[in-house]
């Protein structure tokens, strides 16, 4: 089946003319009394058995070989997004139920197969190039508002449980499955089974 929308490829792109240039915008004004709002939706569905990989969506940011990009300046230190997703609630607006940024729904029917690992969300970072001392991060959460910060992390098992609370791969700096280190100092503070629970920190390594 041929392309029916086709903007630019990767070898044949197309032209950026000014800045802040827009290849496919999509803005709906929600008027409509009651319903689900959906500004874009991309599937892609398997009818048919397929070897192949399927993908819903997919972005990309690349700087080419040889290519500087500087961030805009002042307290902006941000200069390539491969995604970014935006919600708000503006003046006296109300948001009457869960409000989320980014949800990701896994799902299996009965009857069917899961024959490999199965990733909520995979992070997998493959980088050789030069490095900023200590700004090396898997995953940032910050709140630059008002707002009280409940959990920092929700965790929740369904009724298959869960066989261990993290996996922590090698012996690294940050952990190592032997040695005890010495002098109580500091805790972490947390809910296990809905009861408020500490875990012990050190100040003398092993």
């Amino acid at each position: 089946m041929p392309q029916t929308l086709h903007l630019g490829t990767e070898s044949s792109p197309l032209t950026q003319g000014e800045a802040s240039q827009i290849v496919l915008s999509a803005v709906i004004n929600a008027i409509a009394l009651g319903g689900s709002v959906e500004a874009a939706i991309f599937a892609v569905i398997a009818s048919v058995n397929l070897t192949g990989i399927l993908t819903g969506l997919r972005a990309e940011a690349t700087v080419n070989d040889g290519i500087t990009v500087t961030p805009t300046g002042g307290a902006h230190t941000d200069a390539v997004f491969g995604a970014v997703i935006n919600t708000e609630i503006l003046g006296a607006g109300i948001i009457g139920g869960r409000w989320e940024g980014l949800r990701i729904n896994i799902s299996s029917a009965a009857g069917s197969e899961s024959q490999s690992a199965v990733h909520g969300i995979f992070i997998s970072g493959y980088n050789l190039g030069t490095q900023a001392a200590n700004n090396y991060y898997f995953f940032r959460a910050q709140e630059n508002g008002s707002y009280t910060v409940r959990y920092c992390f929700y965790l929740r098992g369904g009724t298959g449980g869960i066989d261990y609370f993290a996996c922590l791969h090698g012996d690294m700096d940050a952990w190592n499955a032997l040695g005890t280190p010495g002098t109580a100092s500091g805790w972490i503070r947390l809910m296990a089974g809905g009861l408020e629970r500490w875990i012990q920190l050190y100040s003398v390594a092993p």
